[in-house]
């Protein structure tokens, strides 16, 4: 069942990757879809159904994203990192006590604090990204469901 759970949605996906860091056992795969969108692709043989995919996922199990006073310009590098090694990276950093900076797009915050147990610790310091309505329809984006 939960590979009807997330592809059924797939549609609302905003390619934040915090499925693929979630499967234990390696089974979601990040793939560029006809659109251009980054989404997940789940190999079957390999998911044993642990729903790891969807309790991580920040649209199936929302979180509270802090308030932003600085935005930063959004850059398309931001984009075409793996961000399931970048989401591993931030937390074993944060978890070993270093002093971190994590940038990246709303939606890839919200993946980030989900996958850290819906907290964010004070030796993490994010800098949030302003996506604009153009750079939002470029990634398959609608309205950004974490922005109020």
């Amino acid at each position: 069942m939960a590979i009807m759970q997330l592809t059924d949605n797939i549609k609302n996906c905003n390619g934040c990757a915090a499925c693929q860091m979630a499967c234990k056992t390696r089974a979601v795969k990040m793939i560029v879809n006809e659109e251009g969108r980054k989404v997940p692709f789940i190999d079957e043989k390999a998911c044993n159904k642990c729903n790891a995919c969807r309790m991580y996922c920040p649209l199936y199990m929302p979180v509270e994203l802090p308030e932003f006073k600085d935005w930063y310009e959004f850059d398309e590098q931001y984009m075409e990192r793996d961000m399931a090694q970048v989401y591993r990276e931030t937390s074993r950093s944060v978890k070993n006590g270093q002093f971190t900076e994590f940038v990246g797009t709303l939606c890839q915050i919200a993946a980030l604090k989900s996958l850290m147990g819906d907290r964010l610790r004070p030796n993490l310091k994010i800098y949030p990204l302003a996506c604009t309505p153009q750079t939002q329809a470029a990634h398959g984006c609608k309205d950004c469901v974490f922005y109020k």
